[in-house]
Parts: C-alpha cells; structure tokens; sequence
C-alpha cells in the first residue's frame, strides 16, 4: 500500500493551528495508548497532527478501520474517523465512557475490560456507559462538570481517562474538515475539564 500523499485542507488546517502534519502517519506513538478501552484497534492511522507544549502533547490521527461491506456476501470496505490522544501529566483518574450504540469504532459493551460503573446519575448513565475498576475512580475523575460538557454535545462519544493523558473519538464525524475541526476544540475543553478531578476520599 502506498503512502497516503498529503492534503491541502488537513495541511492548511495544521499550519493554522500550529500543528506538525504527517500524512504518513509514524504509528509508534500512536500504538502505544493501544487498546484503547472502548475503541476497536485501527487497521492504521493516517493524516497524524501534532503538537507539544509545557505539560504533555497532543496527537490527532485518521483511524481507519476495515469492515464488512454492506449488501454483500463476503468483502470488506475502509471506514474512518478523527481520535484525539492527549498525554497530560496533571491527571491522574482511569476511567472510559461511551455513548457510541452504532459499534462501527467501537467495541461491544461486554468486551471492554473494566467492570461497567455508574456515572453518578440516571440521566448520565441513560446516555453513556461507564466503566473503570471501581466506582470510587469514576468518582474522582467524572466530575458534574465534565459530564455536562459529554452529555451537552449530544454524538456518540468514546472517552478514555488514563493516569497521564486521555483518547477522545467522536465516532459519528466523517473525517473531513468540520470533523476535525470539531474534535480539536472538543479535546481542549475535555482537557480543561479532566484536569480538574476530584480528590480521592481519604480510607
């Protein structure tokens, strides 16, 4: 397969915001947050902009999935969409929400890793599913302002919090200009939010 050539838009787009471009994407730095908690591991990654600053980097990629193709017996078709991974030294939570029902990016339910928790409320959990190893970690880090950020933009979402960083997918933005757009700002204002976790209870 040859490299992906470079896109004006996507091009443009970094030089704007002050992103490095990699049409090629070097997937190294990308494999690593590999699995993800909710999201299907991508077939690859292209289309790779990123930056780094005092506290961390951010790194926004095309991942670009193989599934069956519809209306056919056999054969497959390439599906893609903008994931936002963000390392942060300032947290400290693990925790994963989803409100993605389609499972095109994302994994059944029942195969992620960490045991299903409450978000903290009925109209929270009527929408995402939450998950981490106990419910005192979603406790700590989904604070109420971070749901209602979730909760106010209203398409299927995978959130994942790691000690150190986060991954953020918009699983129903086609990989276009106003996806990526879209998801840029989304992880600034997830990354406002995420960095201000509650303290955990003292035992």
């Amino acid at each position: 397969m040859s490299a992906p050539a470079s896109v004006p838009w996507i091009a443009e787009f970094a030089a704007t915001r002050g992103f490095r471009y990699e049409p090629d994407a070097d997937e190294r730095w990308l494999r690593v947050w590999e699995p993800f908690a909710t999201l299907r591991v991508p077939l690859r990654y292209a289309h790779a902009l990123s930056a780094t600053g005092a506290i961390g980097s951010i790194s926004l990629a095309m991942m670009v999935l193989e599934v069956p193709a519809p209306h056919m017996a056999t054969g497959t078709r390439e599906v893609a969409t903008w994931l936002a991974i963000v390392q942060d030294t300032r947290i400290s939570a693990r925790f994963a929400v989803t409100s993605d029902r389609q499972l095109v990016f994302g994994e059944s339910l029942d195969l992620v890793s960490m045991p299903r928790q409450s978000g903290g409320d009925a109209w929270f959990d009527g929408v995402f599913a939450t998950f981490a190893a106990t419910q005192e970690a979603v406790n700590e880090g989904l604070t109420p302002s971070l749901k209602k950020l979730l909760l106010g933009w209203q398409t299927p979402l995978h959130a994942e919090v790691r000690p150190g960083g986060f991954i953020l997918c918009a699983a129903a933005l086609p990989p276009d200009y106003a996806g990526l757009a879209w998801l840029a700002e989304a992880t600034t204002l997830f990354g406002e939010k995420a960095t201000k976790s509650r303290a955990p209870r003292p035992s």
